[in-house]
């Protein structure tokens, strides 16, 4: 299985997925303002700052994004930029007062629970280009077939380049217990797969973990994981928001 973090380990070497977790895929360019709650979550690295994943502003203070672009990581390795159609440059940077991933995350399945809550250094100013995402009541529960749509940076092509500006791509969800067929294993209750089954194309990818997974507007799915990008037979894999609604809200207003 990919998780869709992207690491650069050094000036001399390509940019390489961490874990097999998802870019944009089959998409086409957009600008921020049409998804002014998408942040860019940036590692500190030899070389630097670096977008790997990404994340869903839902307050001026906290930010949605992956569990596993946290996992092992001291807190001021990791830093979002607001506000920008741009890859690495533009925008509001802010750096992390804390985040907190899901204590469960992990334990039912490898990539279960992958949610996790940034609170910011300080907070955003509310613009055209950031703005916060609703999320969904507990336990809500899309439809199959529902059209939901990525945001993102990540890789146009699996195993190719990151997109330098912000892209976006519209796929439909599957029925969870076609996606845990054709997975065999790691598919739980607390996910949303979602793609165009049999035809693929159209996916996040490396590079967009931890971006947003929208419907109507809302937020109902963090980027997680996959076989591959935008396969025919693999839909891609996002954490269900709702199933961590009263967690969030619990949580929001208490940095760890």
């Amino acid at each position: 299985m990919v998780t869709w973090a992207v690491l650069l380990l050094t000036s001399s070497v390509a940019a390489t997925a961490v874990f097999e977790h998802n870019k944009i895929v089959g998409g086409e360019e957009t600008t921020v303002e049409q998804y002014p709650s998408i942040v860019q979550v940036e590692f500190l690295l030899p070389i630097g700052w670096y977008q790997s994943c990404a994340g869903t502003i839902i307050t001026s203070s906290v930010v949605v994004s992956a569990a596993h672009c946290f996992d092992d990581a001291a807190v001021d390795t990791r830093r979002i930029r607001a506000g920008s159609s741009f890859r690495n440059s533009g925008g509001t940077i802010v750096g992390l007062l804390s985040f907190q991933n899901h204590p469960e995350h992990g334990i039912l399945a490898d990539n279960d629970a992958d949610i996790s809550l940034l609170y910011l250094a300080q907070e955003l100013v509310f613009s055209a280009s950031v703005q916060p995402a609703p999320i969904p009541p507990q336990d809500a529960q899309l439809p199959d077939g529902s059209a939901v749509t990525h945001a993102g940076w990540g890789r146009t092509t699996p195993g190719g380049e990151l997109s330098p500006v912000v892209r976006e791509v519209t796929i439909y969800t599957v029925n969870n217990a076609e996606c845990a067929d054709r997975y065999v294993s790691g598919i739980t209750e607390n996910m949303i797969c979602a793609g165009i089954l049999d035809v693929g194309g159209k996916d996040a990818c490396q590079g967009d973990s931890g971006g947003p997974l929208y419907h109507d507007g809302g937020l109902v799915g963090v980027v997680s994981w996959g076989n591959s990008c935008a396969d025919p037979r693999y839909p891609g894999v996002s954490t269900r928001v709702s199933a961590f609604t009263t967690w969030i809200l619990d949580n929001i207003d208490n940095p760890v």
